[in-house]
Parts: structure tokens; sequence; C-alpha cells
């Protein structure tokens, strides 16, 4: 565990990750070897399942998408190919969902994959962060102080799923807003 200095917090501890081969990288949607099967479709890492969010409309364009996007063997290359190349064809809504679908698809990730709840387990109590300067929304950075910059969204996120774990709880996610998204994955609708 790093211990950084939190201007808010006075030197809490605070695990960080930026890539996968980090201690504590499984924990973060490029990672594979964790994979998520959602009916009957096996996504090697939970990245590839965020992403398919930006086109799940019912459509055979998006469908296609989606395959071209779950075909990746690397969470990192799946991102860096769909969202430039079919940048077009985004659903025009998906920043109204975005963050409940990223809480859902973490919770997936946890529900069917045993090491990923051991890692969380394993960070105690401390602060997560994703550290990828420059990511306003998802990560978090140190600057030349050592105060954490960003909103930290994937860490918050995982904190979340972790109390959850612990507590034998459900997180907290806008059930009917993705309902009422009307999310496909692959050809189905999910309904949450």
């Amino acid at each position: 565990m790093k211990v950084l200095s939190d201007h808010n917090k006075h030197c809490s501890q605070i695990v960080t990750y930026s890539k996968p081969s980090d201690e504590y990288g499984k924990l973060g949607n490029m990672a594979g070897g964790m994979p998520i099967v959602i009916n009957d479709h096996k996504i090697y890492a939970s990245e590839h399942l965020y992403l398919c969010g930006y086109w799940s409309l019912n459509t055979k364009t998006h469908r296609q998408i989606q395959d071209y996007c779950c075909s990746q063997k690397s969470g990192t290359y799946a991102k860096r190919c769909t969202k430039c190349k079919y940048k077009d064809e985004m659903r025009p809504d998906f920043q109204n969902f975005k963050y409940d679908w990223m809480i859902w698809v973490v919770w997936q990730k946890a529900l069917q994959n045993k090491t990923f709840c051991d890692l969380l387990h394993a960070t105690g109590d401390a602060q997560i962060h994703e550290v990828v300067k420059g990511d306003a929304v998802w990560a978090a950075w140190p600057d030349e102080n050592g105060v954490m910059q960003g909103a930290n969204g994937m860490g918050k996120i995982l904190m979340m799923i972790r109390d959850c774990l612990r507590n034998n709880t459900k997180p907290s996610y806008n059930i009917d807003l993705l309902n009422q998204s009307g999310i496909y994955f692959l050809g189905e609708r999910l309904i949450f």
C-alpha cells in the first residue's frame, strides 16, 4: 500500500493502480483473467462490457460493434479501437447512464470472480485510486504536492462494492434509469 499526502484526510492510506500488472491492477476494468458471463456470452474483461454500453441500442450496427469490441483480447486495445473507429455511432444518451452502468458492470465482475473480491478485501479500509493522469472522471492522480486530483469515479465505485461485499448488500445504482435506457447486449435487452 502506498501512503500519499491527501490534504482532505491527513496522510490516509491509499491503494493505487495504473495498469493491470500493478499489485492492485486487477481491480481495474482493463485487467483480463476475470471474465464476466452475460446471457451466456463470456466477456474477457469488464472494460469490454462497459464499452458495449456506448453502442447498446437494438440495431444491427450496434450489435456488430459490440461483437467487434468483445472480440478484442485486451481491454486497452478494445477501448482504443472502438471509441475512435465508431465514435459517430455512440449512443447520444450514454452520458446519462454511464455511471450507473459502470457500477452494474463492476458489480457483475464482483459477483462472478472470487479473485477480484479477495483483492478488493485486501485493500482493507484504504482509499482506492485508479491513477491515470488527465482522466478527471474515472481516475485521480497526485499533483506535485501529493494532493489527489480528479473525481476518482472508479475508486469510489470499487470502495462502494467493497462495502457491499462486507455488508452483504447490493450497490446503489439507478435500476429504473438502466431499464428505461433500453440497454442491449449482443442482441438481447438487459433487465436490471
